[in-house]
C-alpha cells in the first residue's frame, strides 16, 4: 500500500514537470502582449516555455513581437504555436506551418498573417497575386517592429 502510495505521487510529481499541450480559453483569455481578450480563432497563438508556463495571444503578430520585446527570452521558448486558419481553433507548430499574407487575412492586431497546417490548405486559401507566402523566419522577420 505504502508504494503504491509513492508510486503514484512519484507518477504525479513527474507528469506536472513536463510541458503539456497549449490550449487558449477563446472568450476567458487575456492576450500576454496586447492586453486584448483573445477570441478570434483563426489568428490566436501561444507559446509555452521551457519552465511550462503557456503564455496566450490574440494575433500571431503580438506573439512574435512579444519575444522580441524580450519580455520572454527566446532561449527560454519551448514551443511556438498558432492556430490554423482553416481549421479555427487548431493549435498547430508554429515552426513548421505554412503563411499568408495579404488583404485576404484581417487579424485582431493587423498583422494580417494567416497560418495553415499544410501547404495544400495554404494553396486553397491563397488569391493569387495579393497573398504573400511565408515561412515561419519569413513571418517573424516581416513582423519585427
Amino acid at each position: 500500500m505504502r508504494t503504491s502510495i509513492l508510486s503514484l505521487l512519484l507518477s504525479m510529481a513527474l507528469l506536472s514537470c513536463g510541458q503539456s499541450e497549449a490550449r487558449i480559453d477563446f472568450g476567458q483569455a487575456e492576450c500576454a502582449h496586447c492586453r486584448m481578450n483573445v477570441v478570434d480563432k483563426q489568428f490566436g497563438a501561444a507559446l509555452i516555455t521551457l519552465k511550462g508556463r503557456q503564455y496566450v495571444f490574440d494575433d500571431i503578430s503580438c506573439m512574435v513581437k512579444h519575444v522580441q520585446a524580450g519580455t520572454i527570452a527566446e532561449g527560454q521558448v519551448a514551443a511556438w504555436y498558432v492556430c490554423d486558419h482553416s481549421a479555427p481553433g487548431t493549435l498547430i507548430d508554429a515552426t513548421t506551418a505554412f503563411y499568408l499574407h495579404g488583404p485576404s487575412f484581417r487579424s485582431p492586431m493587423r498583422g494580417d498573417v494567416a497560418a495553415f497546417a499544410s501547404e495544400e490548405k495554404r494553396g486553397r486559401a491563397q488569391v493569387k497575386d495579393k497573398d504573400e507566402a511565408m515561412d515561419w523566419r519569413r513571418v517573424r522577420e516581416f513582423l519585427k517592429d
